[in-house]
């Protein structure tokens, strides 16, 4: 680009960007604009919940949007907003109104309704909440507040969870009545028997004796001066903390309108608990082994006899984590998801007859989801990632024979699903996001919903065209080639090749999270390409586990055989070749900088460049183990590690490289492009670093919104400075 163009284009630019800071003219500068603009991104909204009353007449579903702040530049929150549909055969929904903050709508069995909300106190609490239009009735006052809520078939009883620290959890009258302390080892330095649990309160005098000093610094801790942690997993994803939490479960008897009881006990967490029958109960807990909770990877299921009291381990084997997936409405059937923490498997679904505990795993290898049974108990439900989508299937109890109900080529999300119809909400190239009403077998679907479909009716939308080919593996690979707007046969476009995080996650119709940013591009004059390369998830352990010990050059491979097939359409211009990443994408887009040099410019962002430095600087460390065997002190995974870091090919990169990292992202650690952005920067490269204050790892996703268009707008106008 000459300079005299790229000044007068980046004065328009820096105009346009200026007006942006008054959202309402920057919203309405594209609203009559039939091509995506950049500021649509506040008009998408997603339904991020679904709960149906259980004879199907009433629907609630939550929507998740964004509303702006005018009186901040860039000021916009989430909010999100619950909706009855009283029909549940039409669009017509009410949006519930009132001060009570919600966060869940629920349908016990029996058809009443209720809800979860904030309390006084901002604690989340349990709100009975009837129909009739009468006011929502608070039923519990729990002092730690509600997490989850699993009603009895029978609607008398329900099982609510609560979190506890470790300090609150050994005072507690309720999950620990006995004062017991804890079995495993606190592991903080020369605190024998848990001394520092037991301890009296003293006065604070950092002149004193040890007593009065620690009580001045648990005040200092108190008052945030000083954080202290003993934990082996200290990083939160925009935080640290030496804080150990324990989720427990009470129950409470609906009917005789009782206080909740306590019923689970001592230092492990039930991570999951669900009614079997009226009268019984599966738990979920942490193996009781000894071990520090930090380093427990099993769970085991245990069924509690809510008569009795009486415990029976049903599965337990120190290796695997078994969680209940779903319960069939009798009782006779029990789906458990059974997977190894960290470790390179898509996990399994069994299915247990209750009576015997007798089970069979069923033969799809793939990662399964959102579980239910029928009412007739013949077959059960669940979502499969597959290929880029989220289908809805159904496998028949007897056989094990498993039926897809929805087209690979869009995202199935909530659903529900009884012997007449079903409900469920929908992601496709064209609508990120509205909700359906299908019959049982989810055909004859009608959109019931307007959330998006109306602002998107009179928007130019482009539909990516899915391609594939087999790698150097043998491994069939998807790609899919968006081509730009108003696209003219013989013209040659630039191409934005888009790499996904995970490495086991995936693209395709079914994710949401990128739609707006595909159709941007699109609008702007590039073609869009994105794939799925070895790793990824939707395709089976076989794909899933191709990458391992190789995360750079066989996923590179992968990629640029989709950009090279996409160049033999002729509708690329091979010159104008830019591409971006997130995550792991952000490596695998600087894997390939450093060994190739077709690309004109790049972005990454939150990424991970230095698997050396990994361990440290991510709360995901154990990563390391899953993908490459091993940590860094152990023998051979040094040299092992740094093959496969692009900080140590640093030198082959002279791409202009733009680099994104959020300041609270722990999930990578913003060390990582610190790291790769000094190297650049010192070796005179053209490189640009921009960090956002305050951002963590799920900026793009679920981030402040108008860091997420900074970071939209800057990619794009980073590329500009380098497309001609």
């Amino acid at each position: 680009m000459k300079a005299s163009r790229y000044i007068g284009w980046k004065h328009q630019f820096i105009c346009l960007f200026l007006l942006g800071s008054i959202f309402p003219f920057f919203a309405r500068a594209g609203a009559d604009d039939s091509l995506i603009v950049a500021s649509d991104l506040v008009r998408i909204k997603n339904i991020v919940d679904l709960q149906v009353k259980p004879d199907g007449s009433e629907l609630a579903y939550a929507v998740k949007g964004i509303v702006a702040d005018t009186a901040k530049h860039a000021g916009f929150r989430y909010e999100t907003t619950w909706y009855v549909n009283k029909i549940a055969s039409s669009a017509r929904a009410e949006p519930l109104k009132g001060d009570l903050q919600f966060t869940q709508i629920l349908y016990s069995r029996d058809g009443r309704r209720w809800a979860i909300g904030k309390d006084s106190n901002k604690r989340s609490q349990l709100f009975s909440f009837p129909a009739d239009g009468q006011p929502p009735l608070q039923i519990t006052t729990l002092a730690q507040g509600l997490g989850t809520v699993r009603f009895s078939p029978d609607g008398s009883k329900v099982l609510l969870s609560s979190s506890y620290s470790l300090g609150d959890l050994a005072k507690s009258k309720d999950f620990n009545a006995a004062g017991m302390l804890p079995p495993w080892a606190s592991e903080k330095p020369g605190d024998r028997n848990h001394a520092s649990l037991l301890g009296e309160p003293a006065q604070e005098d950092p002149d004193g004796d040890v007593a009065g000093i620690n009580a001045y610094l648990n005040h200092d801790e108190r008052e945030g001066i000083a954080k202290v942690t003993n934990k082996l997993q200290f990083q939160t994803e925009n935080s640290t903390t030496g804080e150990i939490r324990f989720t427990h479960w009470y129950i409470l008897d609906l009917a005789a309108k009782t206080q909740p009881i306590p019923l689970t006990q001592g230092f492990r967490s039930y991570s999951g608990a669900e009614f079997l029958g009226n009268n019984k109960v599966l738990l979920s807990v942490e193996t009781e082994n000894g071990l520090h909770p930090d380093r427990v990877v099993s769970t085991d299921l245990v069924l509690l006899d809510l008569d009795s009291r009486k415990r029976e381990t049903i599965l337990s084997d120190s290796i695997h984590r078994y969680q209940v997936a779903a319960v069939s409405a009798s009782g006779k059937w029990v789906a458990v998801n059974r997977g190894r923490q960290n470790s390179l498997t898509v996990g399994e679904l069994y299915l247990y007859n209750a009576q015997n505990w007798k089970g069979f795993s069923l033969a799809v290898d793939r990662s399964l989801t959102n579980v239910q049974f029928s009412p007739d108990e013949k077959s059960v439900y669940f979502i499969a990632s597959d290929r880029g989508g989220r289908t809805i299937n159904r496998a028949d109890l007897k056989t094990g024979i498993t039926r897809t109900l929805s087209a690979v080529e869009e995202g199935i999300g909530e659903y529900w699903v009884n012997g007449q119809k079903a409900f469920f909400t929908k992601t496709t190239f064209a609508n990120p996001s509205e909700l359906y009403r299908a019959d049982a077998n989810f055909k004859n679907a009608v959109v019931i919903s307007d959330i998006n479909s109306g602002w998107l009716s009179g928007k130019n939308i482009g539909i990516a065209q899915k391609n594939n080919f087999r790698n150097d593996k043998g491994l069939e690979v998807d790609y899919w080639l968006l081509k730009p707007a108003n696209y003219q046969e013989g013209k040659r476009y630039p191409l934005l090749v888009e790499i996904h995080g995970g490495p086991a996650s995936m693209f395709g119709p079914a994710d949401a999270s990128m739609w707006h940013e595909y159709q941007y591009f699109r609008a702007r004059g590039y073609a869009v390409l994105f794939s799925n390369p070895r790793g990824s998830s939707g395709y089976g352990e076989a794909f899933l586990k191709a990458n391992f010990k190789d995360w750079g050059a066989g996923p590179s491979r992968d990629v640029l055989e989709a950009v090279d097939r996409s160049l033999a359409t002729g509708t690329v211009d091979s010159a104008q070749l830019f591409i971006t990443g997130g995550s792991y994408g952000a490596y695998l887009t600087t894997w390939i900088l450093a060994h190739d040099s077709r690309f004109r410019a790049a972005s990454s962002q939150r990424g991970v460049y230095d698997l050396y430095v990994f361990f440290g600087s991510a709360n995901v460390w154990p990563m390391l183990k899953r993908y490459f065997d091993g940590f860094p002190w152990e023998k051979g995974m040094r040299d092992i590690l740094l093959a496969q870091s692009p900080t140590t090919y640093a030198e082959q990169i002279n791409t202009p490289l733009l680099i994104f990292h959020g300041e609270q992202d722990n999930r990578t650690g913003p060390v990582q492009s610190d790291f790769l952005y000094k190297q650049l920067k010192y070796l005179s490269r053209q490189t640009e670093y921009v960090r956002h204050p305050g951002a963590d790892h799920e900026i793009t996703r679920s981030g402040n919104v108008g860091q997420r268009l900074d970071q939209l707008l800057r990619t794009y106008e980073f590329f500009e400075r380098y497309r001609h």
